[in-house]
């Protein structure tokens, strides 16, 4: 197999590895054609990475160095787990694809108009106030989604989960992963935390499945473990 290992030269938790990486096998820094991508770092360096080559659709294999290493392992199996991000549009420009989620919001105190379409009609002109709303990803599932009390979606599931920040209405749902339109009145579009651009009134927001993910586990069971324990964080 083809390795091509990213160099990770913003985490000092991974400079030994690039190091080992540098001296020992020299030629995965140089490869090509990867079939797999080699990660060193925390979840945040997987994230990262994939973010900077997500429409290659190659495989990402994390080296654990960071503090809670869920997207990361050390086993000696390799297993592939397989999602979609999400593809923004704006006024059909593309902004952009998230692996864990797409958030429109600013600041907490902030109340902004929605309205909020999908494709099922699941989700049909529905309007609303709040300071934000979460798209997540099944990947995404775990993270802001999960702290907003949305649900933990499965993870080879064809699915979007979908919440309110401090909205007038109660929004806690799961749908298709299928087109989600979104239009408000001024409020910032962040792509996995990173901020892209902003919605204004009059313009629409379109989300879709975008480019297909593909991360491997050397055990993909200590990945499931690790979400179940956190899916029980918050029960008594």
């Amino acid at each position: 197999m083809r390795i091509k290992y990213l160099v990770n030269g913003k985490y000092p938790k991974a400079e030994s590895f690039n190091e080992f990486i540098q001296k020992e096998f020299p030629q995965l820094l140089e490869e090509k054609e990867p079939q797999l991508y080699l990660v060193a770092g925390g979840d945040g360096s997987m994230l990262h990475s994939i973010q900077e080559n997500i429409e290659k659709g190659i495989p990402f294999l994390g080296k654990a160095h960071g503090t809670v290493n869920f997207l990361m392992d050390d086993k000696v199996s390799v297993d592939v787990f397989q999602s979609h991000a999400i593809a923004a549009y704006l006024d059909d420009k593309k902004l952009g694809e998230a692996v864990n989620d797409v958030i429109l919001g600013d600041e907490i105190m902030n109340n902004h108009y929605f309205n909020l379409s999908t494709e099922s009609c699941d989700f049909k002109d529905f309007e609303f106030r709040g300071s934000g709303l979460c798209i997540s990803t099944p990947i995404g599932s775990t993270a802001f989604n999960y702290n907003n009390n949305g649900m933990m979606l499965p993870l080879d599931s064809d699915l979007l989960s979908i919440t309110g920040v401090v909205c007038n209405k109660q929004i806690n749902d799961i749908i298709r992963f299928e087109e989600v339109l979104i239009k408000a009145n001024g409020v910032r579009i962040y792509l996995t935390n990173v901020k892209s651009d902003v919605l204004e009134e009059g313009s629409e927001l379109v989300l879709k499945k975008g480019s297909k993910i593909k991360i491997a586990f050397l055990d993909k069971g200590v990945f499931l473990r690790k979400r179940i324990e956190m899916g029980h964080r918050f029960r008594k």
